[in-house]
């Protein structure tokens, strides 16, 4: 299952970056600027009559030592004499004890040495507490303990004394950004391109912290400000990195982390940031080096092990994201965010008690967490079963998960939550895979989900030339869902009635991608919208009149797309084969040949039965590849017939695993083929242990009957069925995209149709072929297909001629533009029937 969350927000760095800030304010401050320089607290007057002249006293008499000249300790400062200055001081203040400028001085001598200079500015302030150095020095020693709340209060002393000082401003608006209170810091912050215009670090704090309240447009040109005046300034390009990658302007934001390297190569911010680029960008080698130099420099940083775990879960690496969100939460273990992800990838791993665990400890954290709530939830569904007992009590666990859910979630009234939040959490995705009509439950989720969104209003389009239709989805490539159920839509729909936008929520590309982008009237991905927010952004700027998901339930980000009315009419395909549940969503568009006539009770939606399958596919261009020698090497020791189950582990039901051994019973000495599952790999393991058990309680050995072999790549996988006799369908949850490229290699199918849309539809290929004899109505007659068939193929022109009667029969699945055409009056009829302006058909008036 795909997970649709973003860019963790950790990932800002912020104790590292402010910093960053205070280090190079205070060295331009103290130490390169001379008597009758301008202050670089930006007042416009000369050092010796603005800070430096307070540092001396001049403010305040309590504050000047009763011996020594303030200007040789400075000097002695300014030097970098700063072991023999403490000394000196220590000395002085045996005797002027209540000199606020000798502990001020001495704070600073102290942190410059990378000491604690903590007690000697709380003495300061102590002796002068009206002195403005005194009073920030405090709060920047508070800043330097991550005592945030502390710092605030000093640097709001400070600002009282002087209420126009831009460095007061300056530390307490970035002191109020680093805690989150973003408004009032804007408060203090934007004050500072009046007050003092060519302040840097100020105009850098600023453009952070509207950068944060969205104001992106502001940021990015105060940003650009300070590189105007501070060209090589890391921060500045570090800011305005994080500026253009919130505005999605990836490329952008590359060459600004880039820039802030080649003056500090090692400064974490910068690396991680630039990594965070590369992964949105899909560059993942990249990125992962980005975060393992982080952690090279760094072990501890909780954001940059979050970031390369979310890395690993979008590559499908769930034992290496196990790994990585450990360490975040060793790192930062009272972040319930962390916990949560981790939950989710031990869940992805077939670990339900550790998942559960994890959701109880971000929910103890946090307890208000809705989304570990919700995902909470889906815990109850195990990526697989591994006994009938188990799997007939799963949807009764479910509901009970579902109603502490409701009590929690009904228990009093609650804000919505989050885009970001909701975005990415786990969906009832494995409920699926367990048999029966799940639509109640699915529904009953669904609204719970609705509840956290908040009201949703309808949206009225403008009256347009052409219905614009919004194709929203994950796998805008290389994909059974582009393959199948895509790919003919958008070459064949109407563009003369049909206006058509794609949103590739996925940051896998192909050259599928790109020719699907050259077929669109317009276009967004994750490299122009960086986030959930954005998405819904987007939505609401294009105003689309129909939204079509290819593929609800198999990622979160779509899901959560999909919860929302975006559009006056949403509708559903049948990517995954299962009603959504969604009260947002209108029809749900499946085929005639895929659906019972009982079939309407399986769906919240309006149930539409497309023509034929549902599908308008092409023959891909794809040239078979020769298999592995190890692999080509194990089939030929293969004795008898060989049977392929071309599926993920996921689709194996503990009910089926006795057909296969009945199957190997009646054929002697025939071999089944399974492929290692490429995202659960040890869910395969669990399946060959299963089967192994059944074939061991029939008397048969495993070893002769079972072969396990690597995931394939679709070119060898042609290859895989050029060798194999007879191609085995899962009956808890049939295969479409494997079932039509074994049609078109020749390989016999056998499948047996159960009453759901997710068990119909190899059954719905093979009739649209004209082969309905390879389709059984029950675990015998499907157990006696399989037999018959491993039979005739001893026959060598027996199993030629079959293969040849398959492959002439295969091109009638595809090109079916009746499917085209019925998608596009279905959509029109629907908007007609809600109110909405319909384009004439060509020729009409």
């Amino acid at each position: 299952m795909l997970h649709g969350g973003r860019i963790d927000r950790a990932a800002r760095a912020d104790i590292h970056l402010a910093d960053e800030l205070h280090r190079q304010s205070f060295a331009r401050r103290s130490v390169n600027t001379g008597r009758n320089e301008p202050c670089p607290c930006g007042s416009g007057r000369k050092y010796k009559n603005c800070c430096l002249g307070r540092a001396e006293g001049g403010s305040h008499p309590a504050s000047a030592p009763v011996a020594g000249e303030p200007e040789r300790l400075l000097a002695m400062y300014r030097g970098g004499r700063f072991a023999e200055l403490a000394a000196q001081l220590q000395h002085l203040l045996r005797t002027s004890p209540q000199s606020g400028f000798l502990w001020g001085l001495l704070g600073a001598s102290l942190e410059a040495q990378g000491q604690d200079g903590l007690a000697a500015w709380q003495r300061a302030a102590e002796v002068s507490p009206q002195d403005f150095e005194a009073l920030s020095g405090l709060g920047r020693a508070f800043v330097a303990h991550c005592r945030l709340a502390d710092a605030v209060a000093s640097f709001r002393r400070a600002l009282a004394v002087q209420p126009a000082n831009p460095l007061a401003l300056f530390h307490l608006g970035d002191t109020l950004r680093r805690l989150g209170h973003f408004a009032e810091a804007a408060q203090h912050l934007g004050q500072l391109p009046v007050r003092a215009p060519d302040f840097v670090d100020g105009l850098v704090a600023l453009a952070l912290t509207l950068g944060e309240l969205g104001h992106l447009d502001e940021a990015e040109g105060h940003c650009r400000r300070a590189l105007q005046l501070a060209p090589a300034m890391p921060v500045a390009h570090f800011c305005l990195g994080n500026v253009l990658l919130r505005s999605a302007r990836l490329a952008e934001a590359r060459q600004c982390f880039v820039a802030a390297l080649q003056s500090e190569p090692n400064w974490l911010p910068a690396l991680e940031g630039l990594g965070n680029v590369l992964q949105e960008l899909g560059q993942t080698a990249q990125a992962s080096d980005c975060y393992r130099r982080c952690l090279e420099l760094d072990p501890l940083l909780p954001s940059v092990h979050a970031n390369l775990g979310r890395l690993f879960v979008e590559q499908n690496r769930f034992a290496e994201a196990e790994h990585s969100y450990r360490q975040a939460v060793q790192a930062d273990p009272q972040d319930p965010a962390l916990h949560e992800r981790l939950a989710s990838v031990l869940q992805e791993l077939g670990r339900a008690a550790e998942a559960r665990s994890c959701y109880l400890q971000a929910i103890a954290l946090q307890p208000e967490r809705a989304s570990a709530r919700l995902a909470l939830a889906t815990a109850a569904l195990p990526v697989l079963a591994q006994s009938r007992e188990e799997a007939a009590g799963i949807a009764a666990a479910f509901a009970a998960a579902l109603d502490e859910l409701a009590d929690w979630l009904h228990a009093r009234k609650r804000p919505p939550m989050s885009a970001a939040e909701l975005a990415s959490t786990q969906q009832a995705f494995f409920l699926a895979y367990r048999t029966g009509n799940h639509v109640g439950l699915l529904a009953r989720y669904a609204d719970l989900v609705g509840e956290c969104l908040g009201p949703q209003r309808r949206p009225q389009p403008p009256a347009r030339a052409r219905v614009r239709l919004l194709i929203v989805s994950h796998h805008v490539r290389w994909h059974s869902v582009w393959n199948i159920v895509l790919r003919g839509l958008l070459l064949h729909i109407d563009r003369q009635r049909f206006e058509l936008i794609v949103y590739h929520l996925g940051n896998v590309e192909d050259e599928e991608t790109a020719f699907a982008r050259g077929l669109v009237d317009g276009w967004r991905d994750r490299q122009t919208v960086i986030d959930a927010a954005g998405w819904l952004a987007a939505a609401a700027e294009d105003a689309p009149d129909v939204v079509f998901y290819p593929e609800i339930g198999m990622s979160s980000l779509c899901y959560f797309l999909a919860a929302h009315r975006l559009a006056p009419l949403q509708v559903a395909g049948w990517g995954h084969p299962i009603t959504t549940g969604l009260a947002s969503i209108d029809l749900f568009l499946s085929g005639e040949l895929l659906e019972s006539s009982q079939a309407d009770a399986h769906y919240r939606e309006q149930l539409i039965r497309l023509p034929g399958t549902g599908c308008c596919t092409a023959a891909l261009p794809l040239a078979a590849e020769e298999l592995p020698d190890d692999i080509e090497t194990r089939l030929r020791a293969l004795p008898g017939p060989r049977f392929l189950i071309a599926q993920r582990a996921i689709k194996f039901d503990p009910a089926d695993d006795d057909h296969y051994a009945r199957i190997a019973a009646a054929s002697g000495a025939g071999a089944f083929i399974i492929l290692r599952d490429p995202v659960c790999p040890w869910a395969t393991d669990r399946i060959v242990a299963r089967l192994e058990s059944t074939f061991h309680a029939r008397g048969l050995d495993p070893a002769r009957h079972l072969l396990c072999i690597p995931w394939l790549v679709p070119a060898r996988f042609l290859t895989l069925l050029d060798r194999c006799d007879v191609y085995l369908d899962c009956p808890a949850f049939s295969g479409y995209t494997t079932a039509w490229m074994a049609l078109h290699r020749g390989l016999p199918i056998v499948t047996l149709e159960g009453p759901a849309l997710r068990q119909r539809l190899a059954a719905g290929l093979l009739r649209r072929a004209g082969l309905p004899a390879g389709i059984a109505s029950s675990a015998d007659e499907y157990v006696a297909i399989a037999a018959g068939l491993a039979a005739g193929c001893c026959d060598e022109l027996h199993r030629r001629e079959l293969r040849a009667a398959i492959r002439a029969a295969a091109p009638a699945v595809d090109d079916d533009l009746r499917v085209v055409r019925s998608f596009e009056e279905c959509l029109l009829r629907a908007l007609a029937a809600r109110g909405a302006g319909v384009p004439p058909a060509p020729g009409e008036t």
